[in-house]
This record gives structure tokens, sequence and C-alpha cells, in this order.
């Protein structure tokens, strides 16, 4: 039905167009009124042919930039909820860093207690050793001292004995050892 309606209007297109100038060329206002028709019946033909398209370009055209503001201003939505979000993250990581620190400083005091404690203990150790070195010096020396005092006693005794010993004690010491051994 579409099909012969335009078939219709086609014929009639061509009669207006190719016909209708060869009636009207007789005077000037049949060239202007020719004009004319032809005109009107160009545009009507545009108009009929290029309409829909048209409004469908306009309409779709129209639809792409509502879309492009649409999106924009979801992006502009999500870039905001991003940069709330980059805000928030700052700010915790501002209340991480002080943690950290907190955490760092607190570490800091006990490694620094332990390390005190450590050296006094190191230090209390190094005291006894040498308090242990210096009484064992002292006994050696001690020691020294009495064995030097004993041999010096008995050299002093052994010379003091050889200037008071006569042959005559000498024989009598003897005798008293041997009756001893005999008893």
């Amino acid at each position: 039905m579409a099909g012969k309606r335009n078939r219709e209007k086609a014929y009639l297109a061509f009669i207006i167009l190719f016909l209708l100038p060869e009636v009207l060329r007789a005077s000037e206002l049949s060239d202007f009124l020719w004009r004319s028709v032809n005109f009107i019946v160009l545009a009507g033909i545009l108009f009929y042919y290029l309409a829909k398209p048209f409004r469908e370009a306009i309409l779709n055209y129209a639809s792409s930039q509502k879309k492009k503001v649409e999106n924009s201003d979801r992006e502009a939505k999500e870039a905001e909820e991003k940069w709330k979000e980059t805000e928030k993250r700052w700010k915790e990581l501002d209340t991480e860093v002080s943690r950290i620190k907190a955490e760092a400083m607190e570490s800091a005091t006990r490694e620094r207690e332990r390390i005190i404690k450590e050296a006094e203990l190191e230090a209390e150790k190094i005291k006894k050793a040498a308090e242990m070195e210096i009484e064992a010096i002292y006994e050696r020396g001690t020691r020294e001292i009495r064995r030097f005092a004993a041999e010096l006693a008995i050299s002093e005794a052994e010379e003091r004995i050889k200037k008071r010993m006569t042959s005559d004690i000498h024989k009598e010491l003897i005798n008293r050892y041997i009756r001893e051994l005999e008893n």
C-alpha cells in the first residue's frame, strides 16, 4: 500500500516537473509561477523524503548529547567520590603515621631500656670477673709471700743451726733420733 502511494506521488512529481513547464511557458507570469511551483514541489519532495531522516538525525544528536551530559555528570560524581575517598585515606594515613611514630617511640624506649639493662648486667659480670681476678692475684701473691717467707725462715733457721751446730750437738741429735726409732 505504501509502495503504491509512493509510485503515485512520483508520477505526480514527474507531471509537475516535466509537463507543467511546457504548458506554462507562455509568459513571464507563467515563468514566475513555474519557478514558484517548481520550488514548492522541490521543497515538498525534499521535505517528504528528508524530514524523517533529518528529524531522526536531530533526535539522535540530542540523545547523544544527553547521554554525554549524563555520562559527564556520572563521571563528575565518581570523581567527587574518589576525591572524598582520597581525602579520607589521607586523613587515615595521618592517623596511621602518628600511630606508627608512637609505636616506634615505644619500641625505641623498650629497646633502650633493654640495652641499658644488658649493659648493666655486662658491667656487673665484668666487675665480678675483675673482683675474682683481683682475689686470685691476691691469693697467689699471698701464697708467694708465704712461700718466700717460709723459704727465708728455713734458710735463716738453717744458717743459725749451722752456726750453733757443733760435733757434740750433732752426735747427741743422731743418738736421740735413733732412740726414738727404736721405741
